[in-house]
């Protein structure tokens, strides 16, 4: 990764949902089958529902009180919002800095070993078994895509050979006929 792409993180360090506390819940597996969800135009019914349901309570038979009840389940909405917002920008943070910090590492142990190999070829060769696991970790890429053409080339030779045996045996079927 390139270091003019890494960009400092700039926060905030410190997710607070104590003010939630008592509000959070977790569903259990397969319960969020049926539930309701906010629809399209959302803003304009709450409007409505600020200006006209206190008025009109007592004639719908609902409690007067009601509204306030959706007021503050819209506010903790707008708080579990926010503080997703929060979380999913802070798990693309972490993301970003466990691959930047893996990429770093490996390349601080990939000039281990390139030291190891070279210090083993010119002076110690004593340096490749200190650093066996090392070397071995470093290269398991190299090896694993070594295998991997391999029997890519084997499987390519099979097929031709297979299609070479089936151009044989159309071609020997034209002659008997």
């Amino acid at each position: 990764m390139a270091n003019s792409m890494v960009q400092p993180f700039e926060g905030p360090y410190e997710l607070d949902y104590q003010p939630l506390q008592g509000t959070l819940v977790y569903v259990a597996h397969g319960a969020m089958r049926g539930v309701r969800r906010e629809k399209a135009g959302w803003p304009k019914v709450e409007l409505e529902l600020a200006a006209k349901l206190p008025l009109h309570a007592q004639a719908l038979h609902v409690s007067p009180t009601l509204y306030t009840e959706i007021s503050t389940l819209t506010g903790k909405l707008t708080e579990v919002r926010v503080l997703k917002e929060q979380v999913e920008r802070l798990l693309e943070v972490l993301d970003d800095t466990e691959v930047h910090l893996e990429d770093t590492r490996e390349s601080l142990v990939g000039h281990v070993v390139e030291s190891a190999r070279r210090t083993a070829k010119r002076s110690d060769p004593g340096m490749v078994v200190a650093f066996e696991e090392a070397i071995r970790y470093h290269g398991q890429v190299g090896r694993l895509a070594a295998k991997r053409r391999l029997l890519n080339e084997e499987a390519a030779a099979a097929a031709a050979a297979a299609a070479a045996a089936e151009a044989e045996a159309e071609a020997e079927a034209e002659n008997t006929q």
